[in-house]
């Protein structure tokens, strides 16, 4: 049975300042030994930021407290997350959200599943404790759990909280007027650089562009709309289901092909397709997979330990963790991830193995995090997470494959764009798209520069593109984004 969609609202004209984030979630949602668990960590974690304050150890209480946030992320909201043993209905609700609307310093909420998510400015004299007494007893069928999550959030992190509730009402509007099953209503990406990459690749009717990544759809929809005829590539199965509803109203205008980008040239070949006017390649991986923790790409929730894009690829994430050899660990985590402690991280993978094998993904950014202290907002396990998944699904050599084909499948004139995420992927693309629009090389041996037997393109933009000011509040995934585009001349 498909659970409710999620309940959120989001106050309209109100600036988010500093406020009270509210978790709250029913009784048995949680079991008695999770919330023990995190009760008895957070006592330990209050007592040290006690104790750095008196001495006035300001960034110790920085640490601390993002150690804070990280265990209730940890402890609280990931269980709450997957825990299927409760569920609200939109009718047990509904006090809720009257009470709710009726706070004049709210600034949003998000009601799902068996918890509930507030953001508050305190605009009057009643505390937080008084507020949420009122709000869950005009729940009164939902047996409330008596100890909520309180956090305090700056500024900039409530500014942030709201922008991701936002991202997430518009997403489920779109769910909801395309969703046929579950599968695809659970894959929804927001496309990332939209409107650049694809004006980049100038789509007009009768012009043939290649989706490289084809993901949910959001590149291609605007080819489509402008009339170009798109060939979208994709490996991932739920992916290319969710593009084809998306986009169904555009008929035989839209062929989707399943495969690996790196195989384009023959994939479009086997389908009868020569050279094209544009290609683009967003080499990001997409939200859904990193979202959904049966996929094994998070540590923010517990899943199997998987991370294949293609879900019928012969090697896991757990594959390589449970079997490689220490040192080629250590070479994953360092060429993939530049993570400066591979090393220690690889042997500490390898004693934990020994003992049991590593499954699932919390049980292996665990395991990091005994290594890895947290300092910063940034996870322990976020390195190495990234360098697993390039490692499993061979990226960088799947990108290297496709930036050596890729000119080859554009007519005179015809555009390549890639969108890059990090900077392995970035100079990658960097400098193959120097080598091949450079007129001339030069060696210090050399009397005199040579012409560049591979100059085919010129850089259309002198810099790479990335997101603006908008992009990046509705969306702050988008904040490592390059998009870098060439010409074939």
């Amino acid at each position: 049975m498909m659970q409710e969609p999620p309940v959120i609202h989001i106050t309209a004209n109100r600036p988010a300042g500093s406020c009270y984030r509210v978790l709250v979630w029913e009784k048995d949602a949680l079991s008695a030994e999770t919330l023990e668990g995190w009760q008895r960590e957070r006592a330990a974690l209050l007592a040290r930021m006690r104790d750095a304050g008196i001495k006035g150890s300001r960034g110790l209480l920085a640490t601390l407290g993002a150690e804070l946030r990280a265990l209730a992320a940890r402890a609280v909201e990931a269980p709450l997350a997957t825990c299927a043993q409760a569920r609200f209905s939109l009718a047990r609700v509904g006090g809720l959200t009257q009470a709710l609307a009726a706070e004049e310093g709210l600034v949003a909420y998000r009601i799902t599943g068996n918890h509930a998510e507030i953001l508050l400015e305190l605009t009057d004299e009643e505390g937080v404790d008084a507020k949420l007494a009122r709000w869950t007893a005009a729940a009164p069928e939902i047996a409330w759990h008596p100890a909520p999550l309180v956090e305090v959030l700056t500024a900039a992190e409530a500014g942030q909280r709201r922008a991701e509730l936002e991202e997430s009402a518009g997403m489920l509007a779109d769910r909801t007027e395309t969703a046929a099953n579950d599968e695809t209503v659970n894959f929804h990406h927001v496309t990332v650089l939209a409107r650049e990459a694809v004006d980049a690749l100038l789509p007009a009717e009768g012009r043939v562009l290649v989706d490289a990544t084809l993901g949910g759809g959001g590149h291609s929809e605007l080819m489509l709309q402008a009339g170009a005829t798109v060939w979208g590539i994709d490996q991932d199965p739920a992916a290319r289901r969710a593009a084809r509803q998306r986009l169904a109203a555009y008929g035989e205008r839209l062929h989707v092909i399943a495969g690996n980008f790196r195989n384009a040239a023959e994939l479009l070949a086997a389908n009868g397709v020569g050279q094209v006017d544009g290609l683009l390649a967003d080499i990001g991986i997409s939200s859904p997979q990193v979202d959904q923790a049966e996929r094994g790409f998070s540590f923010l929730a517990e899943g199997p330990l998987d991370m294949r894009m293609n879900p019928e690829a012969p090697r896991s994430a757990a594959d390589i963790v449970n079997h490689a050899p220490e040192a080629e660990l250590a070479d994953i985590l360092w060429q993939y991830g530049e993570e400066r402690a591979s090393r220690a991280i690889a042997r500490r993978i390898v004693q934990e193995r020994a003992k049991a094998p590593i499954t699932t993904t919390t049980q292996l950014a665990d395991i990091i995090c005994t290594v890895l202290p947290r300092k910063g907002r940034q996870h322990p396990a976020t390195r190495s997470f990234q360098a697993l998944r390039i490692a499993v699904n061979d990226e960088l050599g799947a990108l290297e494959a496709l930036l050596e084909s890729g000119l080859s499948l554009l007519k005179s004139g015809g555009r390549f764009a890639v969108i890059t995420f990090h900077s392995l992927e970035d100079r990658a693309v960097k400098r193959y798209f120097e080598r091949v629009t450079r007129p001339e090389i030069d060696r210090p041996e050399w009397p005199a520069p040579r012409p560049n037997p591979e100059y085919a393109a010129r850089q259309v933009f002198r810099k790479p593109v990335t997101a603006g000011e908008a992009e990046l509040a509705a969306n702050p995934r988008a904040r490592s984004a390059k998009l870098r585009v060439i010409e074939k001349l």
